[in-house]
């Protein structure tokens, strides 16, 4: 998710998940009890929350194995009656996930499970929260002199800042997705059951392939953005040309680091502030959905060459940019109806004449 613009949590519960227990059956501690939020404690489940929504790490996903999958029905039926089903749903999704933490290399954790609006819509967000260590300076006075030495207090959780491992966001439309999951631990090479345990065991979801989405979307957001910005005709084209760049010579796009690099620091922050927002605003109506992702080789490839045009008469080279934007060049190949040869209508909009002889 590029921008959180709205999210609050209407009520959480905390389940402790200390699978380094030899007993498992003391390593699973349920809540009975939703959790009394104070304003402290909301601000860090929502900050958490937050954090989670706009990693740059997310994937979109949907369930697999519908008929059996029992995160998905318990999810769901949580979120059709959370006045009743809260608590109880809680505790089968706490069981679940502490069932797929059966490695000891996995970190015991508590699990947060929250009911949240975002952005208008409602989500049931698992958040797996890692026992951190704790330690503090301890002084006391020896024979010997004065001594500071360092006490372990026991675990926690992350701190705010730190980013999350591991979490779910799960909403009850299935239109183009049912749940953002963030798996930091996970990667392309890894294929272990400890990397795979929270997105096949626990979950068992199918990661969506929007390469092709994110990347054809982040190139029409730019065009949007450089037609209607209140920027100088050089500012357009350098934002534009930039953007074409990073997607034919990178490998990964950063949303984040795209808009801020493309408006100087030395602006009123006001105004850098109203340009970017205005950009990424551009980038999720057109069907961005991450602030990082792997861009699509064939998109890339479109921009990657000058396409020739040869004629009858006469021969055309067109800059990439150019031949992939309807609003300034339009190519339709057919068959004349009469003769069968292939011709072409070819359409150009707002050509500059550099020179007419």
């Amino acid at each position: 998710m590029l921008k959180v613009e709205q999210l609050q949590i209407h009520s959480a519960i905390i389940h402790r998940l200390d699978n380094q227990q030899d007993d498992n059956n003391l390593g699973l501690d349920l809540s009975d009890l939703p959790l009394q939020m104070d304003n402290e404690l909301k601000t860090v489940l929502e900050t958490h929350t937050i954090s989670g929504l706009e990693d740059g790490r997310v994937r979109y996903a949907k369930f697999l194995d519908k008929d059996i999958n029992q995160v998905m029905t318990t999810c769901h039926t949580i979120l059709d009656d959370s006045r009743n089903e809260f608590i109880e749903g809680s505790k089968v999704l706490a069981r679940l996930l502490f069932a797929a933490m059966v490695n000891k290399t996995i970190s015991a954790a508590d699990v947060a499970i929250c009911l949240a609006n975002c952005n208008g819509t409602e989500y049931l967000c698992l958040l797996k929260l890692d026992y951190k260590d704790n330690y503090i300076s301890e002084a006391k006075d020896t024979p010997q002199g004065r001594y500071i030495g360092i006490k372990k207090l026991g675990s926690s959780w992350p701190q705010l800042g730190t980013k999350l491992q591991k979490a779910a966001f799960i909403k009850r439309s299935t239109d183009d997705f049912e749940l953002v999951i963030l798996d930091r631990q996970k990667s392309k090479s890894d294929q272990t059951d400890i990397s795979l345990f929270f997105q096949k065991k626990f979950l068992n979801v199918e990661l969506i392939d929007d390469s092709k989405r994110n990347t054809t979307g982040f190139i029409k957001g730019v065009r949007t953005f450089v037609e209607t910005a209140a920027i100088t005709p050089e500012k357009k084209k350098s934002i534009l040309d930039n953007a074409i760049n990073l997607v034919v010579n990178t490998e990964n796009i950063n949303i984040r680091q795209f808009v801020e690099s493309q408006f100087s620091e030395e602006l009123p922050e006001v105004e850098r502030k109203a340009y970017m927002d205005s950009l990424i605003a551009e980038f999720e109506r057109h069907g961005v959905k991450r602030a990082e992702f792997v861009k699509s080789p064939d998109i890339a490839q479109v921009y990657a060459r000058k396409r020739q045009i040869t004629l009858e008469g006469a021969r055309l080279e067109v800059d990439p940019a150019v031949y992939s934007d309807p609003d300034k060049f339009i190519f339709v190949q057919k068959k004349d109806a009469t003769t069968g040869e292939e011709v072409a209508d070819i359409t150009i909009k707002g050509l500059k004449i550099k020179k007419l002889d």
